[in-house]
């Protein structure tokens, strides 16, 4: 009571706004997922918005961008060299691109988009060889070197890897088609630099100079035979 009689003052804390109950951060994220379930959406990783498909970007190299000529040539024959998978000593034709071309200091950008423009006739083997070959290997064309061997000089060129078979079945043949050294290599070492050799010499034979010394440290194409015979190379 007050001290002049008064009645008692009552002294009353002033109503406080009401919180809104936190919800249990399980709940809450059980339903987002379940959000966007419903939406048909799957969130993969925390930047990306549920519903927002992820485009992937071209990729470019220390070589060049890749929204330069250089860097769109790279990235379509990257492209294409995802579409063979056979493996000869652990390498797919990209992984073995990559390491002995792609990634070669000594291979030129010049070079690089000067593969991109040859041509089948540039390459084509002619009905003689095409004729030895097929009478010392008759199923060259079936074997997985000759794929892989195929496989990495048209995705490099942008030729049809079929025309390109057809015209050149000694492509993964060990040897040569006007010597009597010509066969299918047994061994996946042997296929493997086959593969990489007949890649760099027949593209050194259609014009493109320097190649050869650039994966082998020789231009002349016995010598680099030889240098990927004995598992030489600069890759």
């Amino acid at each position: 009571m007050d001290p002049i009689g008064r009645r008692p003052i009552t002294l009353q804390t002033p109503p406080q706004p009401a919180r809104a109950e936190a919800r249990p951060a399980a709940n809450t994220a059980a339903q987002t997922v379940n959000t966007a379930q419903a939406l048909g959406h799957t969130q993969k990783s925390g930047f990306e918005a549920p519903g927002v498909k992820a485009v992937q970007a071209p990729v470019g190299t220390w070589r060049a961008p890749a929204d330069s000529e250089l860097g769109k040539v790279i990235n379509g024959m990257l492209d294409r060299l995802k579409q063979c998978d056979i493996k000869i000593k652990g390498d797919t034709p990209e992984s073995l691109f990559r390491r002995a071309i792609l990634d070669n200091k000594h291979v030129t950008n010049e070079q690089l988009l000067a593969m991109s423009k040859v041509t089948l006739e540039q390459l084509d083997s002619g009905p003689e060889t095409r004729q030895k070959v097929l009478e010392k290997i008759p199923n060259a064309r079936e074997l997985p070197v000759h794929k892989f061997t195929v496989a990495m000089l048209s995705a490099a060129t942008g030729i049809d890897a079929q025309k390109l078979s057809e015209a050149c079945p000694d492509l993964g043949m060990t040897g040569a088609p006007n010597t009597p050294l010509l066969y299918a290599a047994k061994t996946e070492r042997m296929q493997r630099s086959t593969a990489l050799h007949d890649f760099t010499d027949y593209l050194r034979g259609a014009g493109i100079k320097g190649l050869n010394k650039a994966v082998w440290g020789v231009e002349n194409r016995v010598l680099s035979a030889i240098v990927s015979a004995v598992g030489g190379g600069r890759y």
